[in-house]
């Protein structure tokens, strides 16, 4: 199993993330600071020409001083001015920003193919990390307890690679916690409440390697287009390489992938088509608002902040680079050898999201620029001026990133931490449910939120009939005839999930996860991986058992939910 806790020494030793600015620039920054100095001076100056008694001149160009620096609603007047300004010049100056450079294909020694983008001088190339999971998540506000993270300080230590610097590496994770499944979605949100139940997610990481910065490589590679070619392969393959030492499978993009992974981020945007406003992005009704982080956000407890914000789908961006001045070979500790710069982008349809997360900075006036530039694509116009944080690889390890979304959220243990686990998906193609019919439609209803496609198959109709009528959407949740073998072909081409209830479970060709309810456990050649086993004795107590591991959990249902499982409990 993946994990990037780090070695006891290590983890005594390393240093936190810090910022190079002193506090006190960082509470009141000079960019701000000197204009309404200036401003100030002229006031008074302008005063005391005007015949104003000197005192009062003094008096007055003071005042104009907290009047401008003082926050008021976590802002102050000199940089809501500022950010206004910045966002009129920017706009005028750089209406166009959207990519120029599409992304091509490199044949690699052993076949296959790695996708590659320009992005200025910098060659990208991106990688996709993956995970089966092993066991069930536990959550709680304060965090989440999985093994399957992205080893950052590992990711970290591949910005130097024997003779090849890579300029920078992206650390880009995207997930939804519900999908965009109308009422019922949201009624699942509101069971989530404060836990990060980020049920879908990918990784990715993104590689900036500079052929300038890495002449003498790329030289003894061939040269010219040759040798900058070859040596993103290798500075890709080692990345690569070091990730699968973590039992994480890591796939290398190609280019059609790479535009696929721009599109999953940006929800199909068109990104010469974005209408930008002070405070966030807009695109077709779904709006876009990024924030910087601070390390404040990047702990155990800000992070699972983040990812408890509903949206439409959450993106964290973590940019590695070599710290100014650092060591080309990093020491595991000591002084700081890698700058750190993260942000946070929040997707919401119809309105932009409401945000109130500690240790998120907004950036005002430069959203289209800071969505693109968590992107890896190549794109005119200046760069975000980043807020670097300073540390040692070992720095990351509370930075915790998880490959994988946590899937469907079960119930509660005994301590009241959450209990989630993927029972949709590759990874999970049986699922048996031992237990009353209540328990099986909780887990439909629950699946429909996070975007599943439902046929049930059952000689009980009537038992599901309400159920999905109030769902509404057949294209969710429907109900075949179990003694019409056509209608079943064509129900599994466009089911993600088949439900069998009462009937034995037919062979099928698709890639939908088959679920099976039963009032006990069945000894047939079924094979689940996924158990779910309701005590006879408590209703709603229910075992959990998964390939490496047991778990009892109490499902509750909210009184909306039960709207939708109810009504026809008794008649069953």
């Amino acid at each position: 199993m993946a994990t990037t806790t780090a070695d006891p020494v290590a983890q005594i030793s390393a240093l936190p993330l810090s910022s190079p600015q002193h506090w006190l620039f960082r509470m009141l920054p000079l960019r701000h600071v000197v204009p309404v100095l200036l401003v100030a001076n002229a006031i008074a100056l302008i005063a005391i020409a005007s015949g104003a008694p000197i005192y009062a001149a003094a008096v007055g160009g003071a005042l104009i001083v907290p009047i401008a620096l003082v926050p008021f609603r976590g802002t102050c007047l000199a940089a809501f001015i500022a950010d206004e300004f910045a966002f009129r010049w920017h706009g005028l100056r750089h209406r166009s920003t959207g990519d120029n450079h599409a992304p091509f294909d490199v044949p690699v020694p052993g076949g296959g193919s790695y996708g590659m983008r320009w992005d200025g001088e910098r060659l990208i190339t991106m990688l996709r990390i993956d995970a089966a999971p092993h066991t069930v998540t536990l959550l709680s506000p304060s965090g989440l307890n999985t093994g399957d993270m992205v080893p950052l300080p590992e990711i970290a230590r591949c910005l130097d690679q024997f003779d090849i610097e890579l300029a920078s590496i992206d650390v880009i994770s995207t997930g939804a916690r519900t999908s965009d499944a109308g009422p019922v979605a949201r009624i699942y949100e509101q069971i989530l409440g404060p836990l990060p139940a980020v049920a879908h997610r990918t990784a990715w990481v993104v590689l900036r390697l500079d052929p300038l910065a890495n002449a003498p490589a790329v030289d003894r590679r061939g040269g010219g287009s040759t040798g900058t070619l070859r040596s993103a392969i290798v500075a890709t393959q080692r990345v690569a390489n070091r990730l699968a030492a973590h039992d994480l499978t890591v796939s290398v993009l190609s280019a059609a992938e790479i535009t696929a992974a721009v599109h999953q981020l940006t929800h199909n945007a068109d990104l010469t088509q974005l209408t930008e406003t002070p405070h966030g992005v807009e695109y077709n009704g779904i709006h876009f608002v990024t924030y910087r982080m601070t390390p404040e956000a990047l702990g155990p407890r800000g992070l699972a902040e983040v990812w408890a914000t509903p949206s439409l789908s959450t993106t964290v961006t973590l940019r590695l680079r070599r710290a100014t001045g650092a060591p080309a070979h990093q020491p595991r500790t000591g002084p700081a050898t890698i700058s750190v710069s993260a942000s946070v982008r929040f997707d919401a349809r119809d309105e932009p999201p409401r945000i109130s997360v500690p240790g998120l900075l907004p950036i005002s006036g430069k959203q289209r620029r800071a969505l693109l530039d968590q992107l890896p694509i190549s794109s005119r116009g200046p760069g975000l001026p980043s807020e670097d944080y300073l540390g040692t690889p070992d720095s990351l390890s509370d930075l915790l990133t998880p490959v994988i979304g946590c899937g469907q959220v079960i119930g509660a243990d005994s301590s009241g931490q959450g209990v989630a686990l993927p029972l949709v998906g590759q990874y999970v193609r049986r699922v048996e449910i031992v237990g009353e019919l209540l328990i099986a439609k909780q887990v439909i209803l629950r699946a429909i939120a996070l975007g599943a496609t439902v046929v049930v198959h059952t000689n009980r109709h009537e038992a599901w009939r309400s159920m999905v009528d109030r769902v509404g959407a057949p294209h969710a949740l429907s109900l075949a005839s179990w003694s019409a073998g056509s209608q079943q072909a064509s129900s599994y081409r466009s089911a993600t999930v088949v439900l069998f209830d009462g009937i034995p479970p037919t062979m099928h060709h698709s890639d939908a996860t088959v679920m099976v309810l039963r009032a006990t456990r069945g000894d047939d050649t079924f094979n689940p991986d996924v158990v779910l086993v309701e005590d006879p004795q408590t209703a709603s107590l229910v075992t959990v058992h998964t390939a490496d591991d047991t778990t009892t959990v109490h499902m509750v249902a909210t009184p909306d939910e039960m709207r939708y499982l109810y009504t026809e409990i008794a008649a069953a």
